[in-house]
């Protein structure tokens, strides 16, 4: 049904551009998705669901992270598709660790190409079955309470049918991925949470007063924040051997020239951006901490894993980018690649000090980039308990930092494939 609905949409917009194509299709697959959300399971009392979802979705993390992934908190608290992305973000983080230990794995990612890129991808959606499988059975023991029918058919369908709608989401994701614009795994996320915070009516408060204002500024304020750690980047300065060549045989020139010449080399260097793995740590970090808690809790008790339980996040956020960042940016892969074109860094001789050099950045951007995220939401918990205001108290600042990420990734895709365009018709 799903498939038939898009391949009448592609006929529907034949004769328009190929980037309104990918728009329009994304705003397609993520309405198809939307509405799976509407779509109550059978046999569970909603109602009762929902009044216990909003007595403790500020205290159970469970809750918490069933709501970011699924967009519940509507009419519909648990659907086919409450599962979300979750079982494929598990099974892609347990993939990228598979791949950091094992040889095989990684030539698979940085030497085989889109066919190694295809195998990998299938191994993902294959443990993506296996995670959606175990997550559905926690799901259903864990809200079994409000089912009607406490048989073990029922909660075998029931099991059944948040699988099959973990799995079309995936399918719908990847559309995202080839076909439309953006990440399609982040779209998704960005779409459940700003369903759940339009649920929320974040500004019927009683008037304008000063402590909104105060708090609507905060808010903007760690926006830019936000998106400063999603755009700053550092420079490295590079150098061709031509360009070696010629510095030579400028030397005897007037200085002034030589310094235009060497703003120039400055302006062509190796960029790094400071956060390699963007809003990804946050993603997953959010994904494991409230289960890491469930059931360390349920050995050490409640009380305790409480007190650390910033610490946790903060680390896993920390050690998420270095990760990634190790994972995805390869030093030595990026200094064969300098050497194949002739180019080195400025003042590192190539090789083994250029690999050594560029894994010392790596390592200091990676820690630099995670410590900046956890500042921003030490910043905003600090702030929130202080002011203590209404607006603050309903917005999680894990999933304002998705929301600008996603935003910003998003604006400049459209802005290149758009500019892209007009540069071909000009």
């Amino acid at each position: 049904m799903i498939k038939f609905i898009i391949n009448k949409f592609f006929r529907l917009i034949k004769g328009r551009s190929n980037p309104t194509k990918k728009v329009l299709l994304t705003f397609l697959v993520l309405f198809l998705f939307r509405f799976g959300n509407t779509i109550p399971l059978e046999g569970i009392d909603q109602e009762a669901l929902k009044k216990s979802f909003l007595q403790l979705e500020s205290r159970n993390q469970i809750m918490q992270v069933i709501n970011m992934y699924s967009g519940g908190g509507g009419t519909t608290i648990l659907s086919p598709f409450s599962l979300g992305i979750i079982p494929f973000i598990n099974a892609s983080i347990f993939i990228d660790l598979l791949t950091a230990l094992f040889p095989t794995l990684e030539k698979l990612q940085s030497e085989e190409g889109e066919v190694g890129r295809r195998k990998l991808l299938f191994y993902k959606k294959l443990l993506t079955l296996i995670f959606a499988i175990g997550q559905s059975i926690f799901l259903v023991f864990y809200l079994k309470a409000y089912f009607y029918n406490s048989s073990i058919l029922n909660f075998s369908i029931i099991a059944l049918q948040l699988v099959a709608g973990a799995m079309i989401i995936v399918w719908l994701s990847n559309i995202i991925d080839n076909k439309g614009i953006g990440n399609g795994t982040s779209l998704i996320i960005f779409t459940n949470i700003i369903t759940t915070l339009m649920s929320k009516n974040l500004l019927n408060v009683e008037g304008v007063n000063p402590l909104l204002i105060l708090e609507i500024s905060f808010l903007l304020f760690l926006m830019v924040l936000i998106c400063i750690s999603q755009t700053a980047r550092i420079n490295i300065e590079v150098v061709s051997a031509r360009q070696l060549a010629y510095l030579e045989s400028i030397d005897r020139n007037a200085a002034n020239e030589k310094n235009e010449k060497d703003s120039q080399l400055k302006d062509n260097g190796l960029s790094i951006r400071l956060n390699q793995a963007g809003i990804f740590p946050i993603i997953i970090a959010s994904n494991l901490l409230p289960f890491l808690n469930y059931f360390i809790g349920s050995i050490v008790g409640t009380g305790i894993i409480n007190q650390f339980n910033n610490f946790i996040y903060y680390l896993l956020i920390i050690g998420f980018n270095y990760f990634y960042t190790s994972v995805f940016w390869d030093p030595e892969k990026i200094s064969e690649q300098l050497r194949k074109a002739s180019v080195s860094l400025v003042n590192v001789t190539p090789g083994k000090d250029t690999i050594t050099y560029l894994e010392n950045v790596v390592r200091s951007t990676s820690l630099v980039g995670g410590v900046f995220l956890c500042v921003i939401l030490f910043l905003y918990d600090l702030v929130k308990q202080y002011l203590n205001g209404p607006l603050l108290s309903q917005i999680n600042i894990s999933s304002l930092i998705i929301l600008v990420g996603v935003a910003y990734e998003v604006q400049r895709t459209i802005r290149s494939i758009y500019k892209n365009v007009l540069e071909i018709n000009i």
